[in-house]
């Protein structure tokens, strides 16, 4: 099982291609004629992304050099209801979301070899117990005798989740396991750079890399100030994540430029190199 928590995959699949700027093909409304904060480009590493609308609502993320590379939004009415990533032109990632009236129920993502078969199903239930708290099952299956499953408890303050705590098990490699969970997180008093694209509201936040999606899609209000997270497995010790991020706001509010630094339980920065993420706007 994964031991890293919080973002990654995603950002890694965005980001594999070079830089360049010459324009995207795909342009089917210009995010200019809306009236609210909308991201029309994201850069990391110096390579770039660039995001297409219908009024608000997200199209797709495409790379500036390789339109080749992309992750695509599909919606019902206004519920984002799947999201596909390609690489070179081929499909590596699908994410499925069910809701039931506002509230989203379940989502699916399933990852698949760049010959096209499924390597992995992870799928997640939702069921809100109050205004501030999620129960939530985690069902991943990784292949042959890897599986396991995580019922956690989602703890939410000022429209964020603030803490996760869960416990489960299952197999590795055909070995019973146990595992653990325990997170913290913290927010700026500023906005998340897609707070206002149409759907993104209703999509749960998880914080869990293996997820590829709600580490930067989410119903989240405020950008991230740190995380931290333990994650426990029987017969394997545990593993600790944290990060510390660093972030400069437009005078709207709004990051332009993200500093993601992982540090140790201490706080003390490690020997990884930081994530640089910077945001373009429409206004």
């Amino acid at each position: 099982m994964k031991k890293t928590l919080l973002l990654g995959s995603l950002a890694l699949f965005l980001f594999s291609c070079g830089n360049s700027d010459e324009e995207t093909p795909f342009d089917n409304t210009d995010p200019a004629n809306q009236s609210v904060m909308l991201p029309v480009k994201i850069t990391m590493g110096g390579s770039s992304m660039k995001i297409n609308y219908n009024g608000t609502k997200i199209l797709n993320l495409t790379s500036i050099k390789d339109p080749g590379y992309r992750t695509e939004f599909t919606y019902t009415d206004d519920f984002i209801t799947g999201i596909k990533s390609f690489e070179n032109n081929i499909l590596q990632n699908t994410v499925q979301f069910s809701y039931s009236g506002q509230q989203m129920t379940s989502s699916i993502n399933k990852k698949y070899s760049t010959a096209g078969a499924l390597e992995k199903t992870i799928s997640y239930t939702y069921t809100p117990v109050s205004t501030t708290e999620i129960n939530v099952k985690k069902q991943a299956d990784l292949g042959t005798n890897n599986n396991y499953i995580i019922n956690s408890v989602y703890t939410y303050g000022n429209g964020n989740m603030v803490k996760v705590t869960g416990s489960g098990n299952g197999n590795n490699n055909g070995v019973p396991v146990t595992y653990t969970q325990d997170g913290a997180y913290t927010y700026t008093n500023k906005s998340y750079a897609f707070k206002n694209v149409k759907g993104f509201d209703k999509i749960i936040f998880n914080g869990d890399e293996s997820d590829g999606v709600t580490v930067l899609f989410s119903n989240i209000q405020n950008s991230l100030s740190s995380y931290k997270g333990t994650l426990t497995s029987g017969g394997s010790g545990s593993a600790y994540v944290g990060y510390e991020y660093t972030t400069m706001f437009t005078p709207s509010g709004y990051p332009a430029t993200e500093i993601r630094q992982s540090v140790d339980a201490s706080g003390n920065p490690t020997t990884t190199q930081p994530d640089k993420f910077i945001y373009d706007y429409n206004h």
